[in-house]
């Protein structure tokens, strides 16, 4: 490796370092003043999440990521929508390069999936799109559910999309799939080569 290699690559790290940070700290911010305007209290929070009083109080000082399950949940409690608490963009136009978007975990574990947000966060935006690249070394998803649709579709390997109720589908490259998002469904691959996913959703206000 280059001493300019190492130079731009400590440079990119530290960016993406600076740029989670920003994010943990907008989403705690968001959760905050939406719990303090419904007038519950970070305790009444946390038992509604099922989580500790202490992981509320870190999710909203942005020393916490937040999952996406956990996201929809809070969404839910709070009486808004997941993008609602997410970083509002400053302009009405997004363009994220290959290889952005800020990472989100796609389960409640440290070592679940971690898509890449590609659109827009804000209150009043109801599409919502992540790229996956799932592995094999990648542990199970949790079974996720939500209000309004997912559209999933296949840009290289094999996905399978199992439901809770029904049968599962099978994807492959090309392939696309919609679906009410409120049925239980979660992702995994269906060969034993890595996928990589668009994940569409959208949901109701």
């Amino acid at each position: 490796m280059t001493e300019q290699k190492e130079t731009t690559d400590r440079v990119d790290g530290a960016r993406a370092a600076d740029e989670a940070d920003r994010f943990a700290c907008d989403v705690g911010a968001a959760v905050r003043h939406r719990r303090q305007e419904l007038g519950m209290t970070s305790k009444d929070l946390a038992a509604r999440l099922g989580v500790s009083a202490s992981f509320i109080t870190q999710l909203e000082q942005g020393q916490s990521s937040i999952s996406l399950p956990r996201l929809y949940r809070l969404a839910e409690l709070l009486n808004t929508t997941p993008n609602g608490l997410l970083p509002v963009s400053s302009t009405s136009i997004l363009v994220t390069r290959a290889g952005t978007g800020q990472e989100i975990r796609a389960g409640n574990g440290e070592d679940a999936q971690r898509p890449r947000l590609l659109t827009r966060g804000g209150s009043g935006l109801s599409l919502k799109a992540h790229r996956y690249l799932i592995e094999q070394t990648d542990p199970p998803q949790d079974w996720f559910e939500h209000e309004g649709e997912d559209f999933v579709y296949v840009i290289r390997g094999h996905l399978r999309v199992e439901f809770l109720r029904g049968r599962p589908v099978d994807l492959g490259p090309g392939d696309a799939l919609n679906h009410d998002g409120d049925i239980p469904h979660r992702w995994g691959l269906g060969s034993d080569e890595p996928a990589e996913v668009l994940i569409v959703g959208t949901f109701q206000h």
